[in-house]
């Protein structure tokens, strides 16, 4: 989860390094170190994750075939505290949640598709789509050029005719879109020329082959516990540890073959040196390893072990398919006119994303779903609230324009919590260390209070309880009470204390039942003392606690972005902002720590690694003309220019008068507030922004710590402010139609805490008549003079966009492509659920925001919820619909240009999103008007890659960074695909991440300097800032809006786990909040799906927002972000 716009309203433009570190949602799993007995994620697809960014396996011409079956295994359970029932063995049975196996499958087959010299191609010949519900049109009839138009010159022949898309789609047919393999590519209409020229380095180098590349044999591997035991799972680092053993027994020819081979930890290895067996004969192993999954040399194991037949397994290795990696080689040369190999070329990318990831699993900790992330302990440094961040590197082969493949290696940092004794993790979470420490407090009135001493760790409050069990809930963790090195993951924290929870057991001797208490337990069965029984105890199975003195944290145990707090962000951010020269630097000194070319299976694989980046040829493009009141132009200049003396381009409909200020800091009191009140005022009407209501109502200070303080003062402030609004209407000093709905609430905030800006946010929208719109302040930075001019020109910006104004505009003239009053651009952003119990229902939220007026500079927004975490939007067609109207009702017409980007795609969804999304656009115009064809543009913007550029010092900035406008469409670039690296902001701190952008359709005949200097233009367009953005400002607002429409339907408070109070034969007197969220009912009058029982309402945020009648037109519809 990104975060931008929280804390102080903060975007990426101000704080252009955020995310630097990389962890980003996408790392949602738990760390999984090498040989180390966990479980697996389910439903791992691990024959695709071949790259982080990479596209999935698709079918292949050779009959590759590859599959991924359930099962699992986990080592002989020792004996525990556990709570729960013995099989006929006498041996543990697992609560039946545990039991569940993965079921998944994937299956790449042959699809005999001839290659494609242009458009985009599918494989779903063997797939048959499902029917769609309420709809009569049938396919489209007329998939030609738009209507009224002859055939574009140049035009590409347009994508097959897709299936028609409903307004509400079934969950099996989006699946089938998000499965859909990408066959063939848009082609590449030619590089870009404009531009100030200069070389580069990026972080990639070239691997070559000696001489032609070799054959792969690809093996299918299964590896199964001879003695199956109940719950069998099977964690990546035992079966690499199986696999090691194999290989150290082999000898002769196999020894050679397993030698060279490359494991994927799962079911698929890859080797040049076939083993000796025919192709239909499937030969076995049989091995036994250590119960601490230590690979041992024959003859040196201990064959004592009790156990020992639970440690043995049985490896069976059959022949699927061969891979030649001479058609990578081929892809990347590029010499056909048209596509050609890609899917052997994909194949050939994993078999060798495996191999380059072999050595590096052995020697670091791989971190993550996509396997290509390793990290170190070595250099960790710690960070506020009981966590380290660590240190790292990805690396993922790839194919390229370059002539040669690709290896495409950065660096990373990620958050994990402190490995040790819970208690002392605990205490560092709390701020409770050494007398208090940074705990997570938000300034004078936001901290967690848990008794009169705060050093005492021997009780803890229920807040308390709620923090650590977000912090600690799925991390690995050993028992201390008895020897024992299994790890276990933690569900929950009880509410109860250990002395409150009581259960009930067999007596000994046939005694009878009896009840005990948790302490009562551990002394009696393991002479273990429970020091602090009135803890809480840690859950891990349905029926199994532990106090949580016995419980020592493992390493690796993963922090994602939504578990970090501002403190710990803020660190997270200093460690990982690095200057570009450091950066590079740390890559070639991982490059040089890899030293691939001592590796021996790369040796075998006859692959070369160039020990330095890749040089190329990069541009700069021109900056546009900013313009402000009166056509004013600001100079941009390094992609920034200066607010000081400039009106806005735009004011608002009406000026503000309905306003209010509320102090959520016992510092800033009403006094202070009014003073700054009086600078903001004159400030706002130095730009432009006509101001009735110089002395709005000020409240507070309030104490924010109780929920319902937060919302008292902010619906007084919204009844404050109609009143303001009223009194003006009636005095006349405003339009008498204004509707006096409260404009703006201004909030002023202690600290940084996301609760608390979160839950503004939240009550702002949900529990007052209407929705208003907040405007968040620092209390520290209102309060000094110090930087005051620069923070309140910020806020203004802000104030003016929420106003509905326009700050400053980009003329028609700079963006290419563009018509006016002719021309609508576009975005679409999803904004998922968090991974978390509680969360499994909660919907996705889908969001597209479009240009309404002639000059493509005011914007609407459509919200819909959707089941699922797809990313594919499945009410698309509808709002497009509604984007179309709105548009139609501004202009008199409908668009004839269409420009659509869209964020939050992988690389496997590209066409899934070109044919239903598309087929949507166009669902949607015919509905409105039959003959009604627009041309169309789909671009795909992606930020999260690992491509970075560096250059020399008379080419860099003050920051280390390239220039803003830097463009590379060559090298690094795919061999067909028309794409580009767009680094259109200048960096600030950290190295500057560009935009990749991805052309898959084109119905203008765009060129690419055109295209690229269209989305280099509109990046200056973003309304809030004086400074070119990383993304276009479509699809920028729609992830704003998709963040803030989160805190809405996704509610944070997943509630506190409660312990039974009785033996656990009845049900758990679980908080039920999650399940009580908004998104579990259906609104009266909007559409709704029904999934697990319950009503899901796609259209619940729309409907919200139409009860603010200001906040309902088009103008202020996205003011709320």
């Amino acid at each position: 989860m990104s975060h931008r716009g929280r804390y102080d309203d903060y975007d990426e433009h101000e704080l252009d390094y955020r995310g630097r570190g990389r962890h980003d949602e996408t790392q949602q799993q738990p760390a999984k170190p090498s040989f180390q007995n966990q479980p697996r994620h389910e439903d791992e697809a691990h024959v695709s994750n071949f790259s982080r960014t990479g596209s999935s396996l698709g079918p292949s011409s050779t009959g590759y075939t590859a599959s991924h079956r359930g099962g699992g295994f986990d080592s002989y359970p020792t004996p525990s505290a556990r709570i729960t029932e013995l099989d006929d063995r006498g041996r543990e049975v697992r609560p039946s949640y545990e039991r569940a196996t993965d079921s998944g499958t994937a299956t790449a087959t042959a699809s005999g598709l001839p290659p494609r010299s242009y458009g985009m191609g599918y494989e779903s010949q063997n797939r048959q789509l499902a029917s769609v519900e309420g709809r009569s049109e049938g396919r489209t009839e007329n998939y030609g050029p738009p209507s009224g138009t002859d055939r574009i010159p140049g035009h590409r022949r347009p994508p097959p005719p897709p299936t028609p898309a409903p307004s509400t789609v079934s969950a099996s047919v989006i699946k089938d879109f998000e499965e859909m393999k990408l066959t063939s590519y848009y082609v590449r209409p030619g590089y870009g020329t404009i531009g100030r020229p200069l070389s580069v380095l990026a972080n990639f180098f070239a691997v070559r082959s000696k001489g032609r590349a070799k054959i792969i044999h690809h093996y299918d591997v299964e590896i199964d516990p001879v003695v199956k035991t109940l719950n069998q799972k099977k964690p990546k680092g035992l079966l690499r540890a199986v696999w090691e053993q194999v290989s150290l027994e082999q000898s002769g020819d196999w020894a050679e073959a397993f030698a060279a081979a490359a494991y994927d930890g799962r079911k698929n290895c890859f080797t040049p040196l076939p083993f000796p067996i025919s192709r239909d004969f499937v030969q076995t192993f049989t091995t036994a390893i250590a119960p601490d999954n230590i690979v041992q040399r024959p003859g040196r194991r201990d064959e004592s072990s009790s156990d020992d037949e639970y440690r043995r397994f049985r490896v069976t290795i059959k022949h699927v398919a061969e891979i030649d990696l001479e058609r990578v080689m081929e892809f990347c040369r590029a010499d056909k006119q048209a596509p050609h190999g890609e899917e052997e070329c994909l194949t050939g990318l994993m078999a060798t994303n495996v191999l380059m990831r072999d050595v590096p699993s052995k020697r670091y900790a791989q971190v993550g779903a996509t396997g290509n992330r390793f990290f170190t302990l070595e250099g960790a440094v710690s960070i506020p609230q009981g966590a380290i961040v660590c240190r790292g590197f990805m690396q993922s082969f790839r194919c390229s324009n370059s002539g040669l493949p690709l290896l495409n290696l950065d660096i990373g940092f990620s958050a994990f919590l402190a490995s040790g004794p819970a208690l002392e993790v605990v205490a560092k979470i709390l701020g409770r260390d050494r007398g208090g420490g940074a705990g997570p407090r938000s300034g004078p009135w936001g901290g967690y209070t848990g008794g009169p001493n705060r050093q005492d760790i021997s009780e803890l409050s229920p807040r308390e309880i709620g923090i650590i069990k977000n912090k600690l809930r799925g991390a690995k963790f050993t028992v201390t009470h008895r020897p024992s090195t299994r790890l276990h993951t933690i569900m929950s924290i009880t509410a109860q204390s250990a002395e409150k929870i009581i259960f009930t057991m067999d007596g000994k001797n046939g005694e009878g039942e009896q009840r005990i208490t948790i302490p009562d337990y551990y002394r009696q069965f393991y002479s273990a003392t429970v020091t602090k029984p009135r803890l809480p105890c840690v859950q891990y199975g349905k029926k199994a606690f532990i106090p949580i003195e016995f419980v020592r944290l493992a390493d690796w145990n993963s922090l994602p972005p939504t578990k970090l707090t501002a403190d710990q962000t803020a660190a997270m951010i200093k460690e990982a902002a690095m200057r570009p020269t450091d950066r590079a630097n740390a890559v070639l000194k991982w490059r040089q720590e890899l030293d691939h070319s001592s590796q021996a299976k790369i040796h075998a694989w006859g692959l070369q690694v160039n020990t330095n980046m890749v040089q190329l040829q990069a541009r700069v493009l021109p900056a546009p003309k900013v313009l402000y009141a009166n056509n004013v132009d600001a100079r941009v200049d390094k992609g920034m220019w200066n607010l000081r003396g400039k009106q806005f381009f735009r004011p608002g409909r009406t000026p503000l008068v309905a306003w209010a200020v509320i102090s959520f800091d016992k510092y800033t009191d009403r006094d202070t507030i009014q003073s700054y009140v009086t600078y903001l005022c004159d400030t706002l009407i130095a730009h432009g922004v006509p101001v009735v209501n110089r002395q709005p109502s000020c409240i507070g200070p309030v104490d924010p710590r109780r929920e319902e303080n937060i919302k008292g003062a902010l619906q007084e402030a919204a009844r404050d402010s109609y009143i303001a609004g009223k009194k003006a209407v009636d005095a006349g000093r405003v339009n008498p139609a204004w509707k006096c709905a409260p404009q703006l609430i201004c909030v002023v905030l202690p600290g940084k805490d996301a609760w608390l800006y979160e839950t503004i946010k939240r009550a702002s929208f949900t529990d007052l008549k209407g929705p208003v719109p907040t405007q968040c302040m620092q209390a520290a930075k209102i309060r000094g003079s110090k930087g005051i001019e620069a923070y309140t020109g910020n806020l203004v910006m802000k104030i003016q966009n929420k106003l509905g104004g326009l700050t400053h505009q980009i003329p028609l003239s700079e963006l290419p492509g563009m018509v006016k009053g002719k021309t609508m651009l576009l975005g679409g952003d999803l904004g998922h659920p968090p991974i978390k119990a509680g969360y499994a229902d909660a919907p996705t939220v889908a969001c597209t925001i479009a240009t309404y007026t002639p000059d493509c500079d005011a914007y609407s927004a459509q919200i819909r919820l959707q089941e699922g975490r797809g990313e594919i939007i499945v009410e698309l067609s509808s709002m497009i619909e509604e984007h179309l109207k709105i548009f139609h009702r501004k202009n008199g017409e409908y668009p004839g240009r269409i420009l659509i980007f869209r964020d939050g795609l992988s690389e496997g969804q590209y066409a899934a999103a070109l044919q239903y999304e598309h087929h949507a656009v166009i669902t949607a115009c015919r509905r409105l008007q039959r003959d009604y064809r627009p041309r169309i543009l789909l671009c795909v913007c992606a930020k999260r890659h690992n491509t970075r550029f560096f250059g020399r010092a008379v080419d860099c900035d003050g920051s280390g960074n390239l220039p803003a406008g830097l463009v590379v469409d060559r090298s690094v670039t795919n061999p067909y695909a028309f794409d580009f690296f767009l680094q259109a902001h200048a960096g600030r701190v950290g190295t500057a991440r560009p935009t990749h952008y991805i052309c898959l359709l084109d119905e203008l005949a765009i060129s690419p300097d055109q295209l690229q200097q269209l989305v280099h233009s509109l990046c200056y367009a973003f309304a809030r800032c004086t400074r070119s953005v990383s993304l276009v400002p479509v699809c920028y607002i729609a992830d704003l809006v998709c963040q803030k429409a989160r805190l809405i339907v996704n509610d944070p408070g997943a509630g506190t786990s409660f312990a039974p109070s009785e033996s656990s034969a009845g049900d758990r007197n679980t908080n039920t909040r999650a399940s009580q969220a908004g998104y579990s009912r259906a609104g009266s009058g909007g559409q709704s799906t029904t999934r697990g029982g319950r009503r899901l309402d796609v259209m619940q945020v729309q409907n919200i927002m139409a009860r603010n009648p200001e906040l309902a037109d088009v103008v202020s519809l996205v003011c709320w972000v």
